[in-house]
C-alpha cells in the first residue's frame, strides 16, 4: 500500500468525522481495504500533524485548506486493478475488495473522452463507454497503463 494514498485516506477519514482513537481509525482503514499496524498509524498521525481532542482525533485546521496530493492513475490502477473485461459498450473493472470506488474516481478524474460514466460497488466497476469501439479501446487503455 502506498503510503500517500494511505494519509490521504486518514486526513479523508477525519475530515468526515471524529475518530476516537486510533484502534478505531486502524478499523476504519481495514474497511477501505487498508490494513495498517498501531504503530504506522500512530507516525502517520504525527506527521500529518493531527491533533487529539477531546473528541477525538481532528485536522488541524490549516490541513482541510489544502487538499492532499493524490496518486495518480497508474498508480491506483497497479495498486488496485484486478480483471479488465468488455460487455458491448461497456467495461468492466474488477478490483480488490472495498477499491472500487477508488478507482472508479480515478478513472472519473481521468477525464477520458472514452467515458460517460462509472458506477461502483465493492469490487467491481461499470465503465459506460459511448460506444462498442470506445469501449474497447478504453480496455486497451487501462491494460496499456497497467503495463507501463
Amino acid at each position: 500500500m502506498d503510503k500517500l494514498y494511505r494519509r490521504s485516506q486518514i486526513l479523508d477519514l477525519l475530515k468526515a468525522e471524529a475518530v476516537a482513537d486510533q484502534a478505531e481509525l486502524r478499523r476504519k482503514l481495514a474497511q477501505r481495504g487498508i490494513r495498517v499496524t498501531q504503530a504506522t498509524v500512530s507516525r502517520d498521525i504525527r506527521e500529518l500533524g493531527v491533533a487529539k481532542t477531546r473528541e477525538g482525533y481532528r485536522l488541524p485546521e490549516a490541513a482541510e485548506l489544502v487538499a492532499p496530493p493524490q496518486p495518480t492513475l497508474p498508480v491506483i490502477l497497479k495498486e488496485f486493478l484486478g480483471e479488465v473485461r468488455q460487455a458491448s459498450n461497456l467495461v468492466i473493472v474488477k478490483t480488490h475488495p472495498g477499491n472500487a470506488h477508488t478507482v472508479a474516481m480515478a478513472l472519473d478524474l481521468a477525464d477520458w473522452r472514452e467515458i460517460v460514466g462509472t458506477v461502483a460497488g465493492d469490487d467491481t466497476i461499470f465503465v459506460a463507454a459511448v460506444g462498442v469501439r470506445q469501449a474497447a479501446q478504453l480496455r486497451k487503455k487501462i491494460l496499456a497503463v497497467l503495463a507501463s
